[in-house]
């Protein structure tokens, strides 16, 4: 059966997905947000009937599949009634608020057996799928550096307070590591695994909850150590393509090293992300230079065949409780000034 697709939220976000799924030839029949000013163009669009009311959405028996594209705090209450009545879920990062939300959505989703993704999309550019069919060749892993630098609008590190960026919080739970360098987590468990224990340091705008950098050693069993930032920053020029993004990945083995270079979130339809691999054995180096395509539209196109097929796939609940553990872990271990074990709950 076609899956019909119920869309909640309808904020900066959602023009991704819309467009990903009318690119997938998805039937999309049924969105809700609270202001339909922003639900209308959508509504006329796809021909979709409207609710301001999630509630009727998921209510509504033809819609088998629910995309929860919200702020993470409402998140878990959604997840929880969609599962319940029956639907498959789409769900935006983070999955949820916190590590404790993230496992019992992850509960609910295992224990209905409907199809659960949630959107971590950096997995879908063609440089990281290639980025993972290396890494065998590149031998022993022995350490990693994981950046995500974003530029956002503001004086972050000047202000005495947080009062000015409150609407993150309030939209978000949490500022750069949500926002900015969650998807980096997600890329770092995706090609390494999970790590056995972590060290952080979490740095807050003073007085606030509003962390504006965040630095990490993600400690593993075999003696791996990856080495992860994320902050928010004011500086034009850095990055790869120097307009102010700087994100990339590399890890390093015994036989070599393979570097990936990530394009702005909200322009990759225009520049391509980028792969370097040193290969160790033959002295060569190898750039993989792809059509710029975007990751959403790869990612929404990979969820609508797996829903049309009813097969598993990935990211899913178990990757979005992943990496909230993470978060999580990264907040206490920074409080304690300690490395923290990390508790993975038996998944």
């Amino acid at each position: 059966m076609k899956p019909k697709y119920g869309i909640i939220g309808c904020g900066n976000i959602s023009r991704f997905h819309f467009e990903g799924l009318r690119r997938a030839g998805a039937d999309i029949i049924h969105i809700s947000d609270i202001h339909a000013s922003a639900a209308r163009p959508y509504i006329e669009a796809f021909g979709a009937a409207y609710s301001a009311d999630y509630r009727e959405l998921i209510a509504n028996p033809e819609v088998t599949v629910v995309s929860i594209l919200t702020s993470a705090k409402f998140h878990r209450e959604i997840c929880l009634a969609a599962l319940a009545a029956g639907k498959d879920v789409i769900c935006e990062k983070t999955m949820a608020n916190d590590a404790d939300e993230a496992e019992e959505i992850a509960q609910a989703a295992e224990a209905s057996g409907q199809l659960f993704f949630t959107s971590y999309m950096k997995r879908f550019y063609p440089a990281v799928q290639q980025a993972k069919a290396l890494l065998p060749r590149l031998g022993r892993l022995f350490s990693a550096q994981v950046r995500a630098y974003q530029k956002w609008e503001g004086q972050f590190y000047e202000h005495t307070d947080g009062s000015e960026h409150q609407w993150v919080l309030d939209g978000y739970g949490g500022a750069v590591v949500k926002c900015a360098g969650s998807h980096m987590i997600d890329m770092t468990l995706h090609l390494l695994g999970r790590p056995e224990s972590l060290y952080a340091n979490i740095d807050f705008i003073p007085g606030s909850q509003i962390d504006r950098k965040a630095t990490a050693l993600f400690e593993y069993a075999n003696g791996l150590v990856a080495s992860y930032e994320t902050a928010i920053h004011p500086l034009d020029k850095i990055g790869c393509e120097r307009d102010g993004w700087d994100e990339s990945l590399e890890v390093n083995g015994t036989k070599g090293r393979i570097q990936v270079y990530t394009v702005k979130w909200d322009a990759s339809e225009h520049r391509p992300a980028l792969l370097i691999h040193h290969d160790n054995e033959t002295g060569t180096s190898t750039e993989y230079r792809y059509d710029a395509i975007d990751p959403f539209h790869a990612e929404m196109q990979y969820f609508h065949d797996c829903l049309s097929q009813r097969k598993p796939g990935h990211p899913n609940h178990t990757d979005g409780f992943y990496v909230d553990v993470i978060i999580a872990a990264m907040m206490e271990s920074s409080r304690r000034r300690a490395s923290v074990d990390l508790d993975w709950r038996g998944w």
